[in-house]
C-alpha cells in the first residue's frame, strides 16, 4: 500500500509540474515592416546617396565605353571598303574586343553595386534588428513577425514600428 501511495504521489507531483510548465504567460505577437523602418533611418539615406554616386560613376564609364565602340563601329562601316583584308580583320577584332570589354565591365559593375549595397546596408540592418529586439524584450513580446510576409494580422498583433522608431529617435514623417 505504501508503494501504491508513493506512485500516486509521484504521478500527482509530475502532473502538477507538467501543467505548471504549460501555464506560462501567453504568447504575445507583434509585427513590423522592417523595410519601412530601415527607409526611415538617416543611415539608410546616407547609404542610398553613396550608392547613387557609385551608380552614376559606373554608368558614366559604361557610356564612355559605348560611345567609343559606336565611334569605332561607324569608322569601320564608313571605311571598310577602302581597307585591305588585313586592316579590316584587325578592326573587326578590335570591335569584338571592345564589345567583350563593355560586357565584362557591365557585369563587374552590377556585381560591384550588389557588393557595395550589401556592405552599406549591413550596419543599417543590424541597428534596426537590435532596436527591434530591444523593444520586443521591453514589451514582453514573444515573437516579432515581418509585416510584409503576413497573410493575416490579428487585432492582437501589435505593430511595433512606431515604438522602434521612437527608440531610435526617428521622428515620424
Amino acid at each position: 500500500m505504501k508503494v501504491v501511495l508513493k506512485i500516486v504521489f509521484i504521478v500527482a507531483v509530475a502532473i502538477v509540474f507538467h501543467n505548471s510548465a504549460y501555464a506560462q504567460k501567453p504568447l504575445k505577437l507583434a509585427h513590423i515592416d522592417s523595410q519601412e523602418l530601415m527607409r526611415s533611418m538617416p543611415e539608410y539615406d546616407t547609404a542610398v546617396v553613396k550608392l547613387q554616386k557609385l551608380q552614376k560613376e559606373l554608368e558614366g564609364e559604361l557610356e564612355n565605353l559605348r560611345v567609343e565602340y559606336n565611334r569605332k563601329l561607324e569608322e569601320y562601316v564608313n571605311n571598310q571598303k577602302n581597307w585591305t583584308d588585313l586592316v579590316r580583320q584587325s578592326r573587326e577584332q578590335e570591335l569584338q574586343g571592345m564589345q567583350q570589354k563593355t560586357q565584362v565591365f557591365q557585369e563587374s559593375a552590377m556585381e560591384t553595386m550588389e557588393q557595395e549595397q550589401a556592405k552599406l546596408m549591413q550596419p543599417v540592418r543590424e541597428k534596426a534588428n537590435k532596436a527591434i529586439e530591444t523593444i520586443a524584450v521591453e514589451q514582453g513580446i514573444t515573437y516579432v513577425l515581418e509585416a510584409q510576409s503576413l497573410y493575416f494580422k490579428s487585432a492582437d498583433s501589435q505593430n511595433i514600428l512606431p515604438l522602434v522608431q521612437q527608440h531610435l529617435g526617428i521622428k515620424k514623417q
